[in-house]
């Protein structure tokens, strides 16, 4: 987890991001050049004196895979996952499963952080949406995240294909960074 004593990693996952972060993290997965590739934050916040549910809490930080992915999906690659959860039965089956695990990891999260507690609506929203935060399952919303899942947990075909789609990272991380600094200098 970031912290004050990890102050190059939350420099780094900053840079990622493009701006600073708002809530401790977890880094999650790494691309082959040992940069954060996906973090996890919590799935609930507490601001401005109320809870606020978080249920897209993993996200996929990679400038190389975020490119590709939004290619992808410029390409219409939403509209097909959609149809795919639609048409194939063993393809729906393994996503749901794959959200359902989600789903459990989140509210165990919730538990672990000392939230048994929290008002109604947000273990609501927590326990009946996706990855990217829909209620409705089977209506693809936002390859990035089926990926960053995919990719923290193993377990979303739709990022499992995508990722098959992009391949892995492989260099320009560095090359990213500098053009980040130079920006926010």
């Amino acid at each position: 987890m970031a912290n004050k004593t990890d102050n190059r990693e939350q420099q780094l996952v900053e840079q990622l991001l493009g701006r600073k972060t708002t809530v401790p993290f977890t880094v999650k997965s790494r691309c082959v050049d040992g940069l954060p590739q996906t973090i996890m934050a919590k799935p609930v916040i507490f601001e401005k004196n109320i809870y606020k549910p978080f249920p897209s809490f993993v996200w996929l930080i990679c400038p190389r895979m975020s490119l590709l992915v939004a290619h992808l999906e410029e390409r219409g690659l939403i509209r097909h996952y959609t149809e795919k959860l639609h048409s194939d039965k063993d393809f729906r089956d393994e996503y749901l499963a794959g959200q359902k695990d989600f789903i459990e990891l989140r509210l165990a999260k919730l538990d672990e952080e000392g939230h048994q507690n929290l008002p109604e609506y947000v273990r609501e929203v927590l326990s009946n949406s996706s990855v990217t935060g829909s209620k409705d399952f089977l209506q693809v919303k936002c390859l990035h995240c089926h990926l960053a899942q995919y990719l923290a947990f193993g377990n979303n075909p739709v990022g499992r294909e995508v990722y098959e789609e992009i391949g892995d990272c492989r260099e320009g991380h560095e090359k990213y960074l500098k053009f980040q600094e130079a920006k926010y200098d």
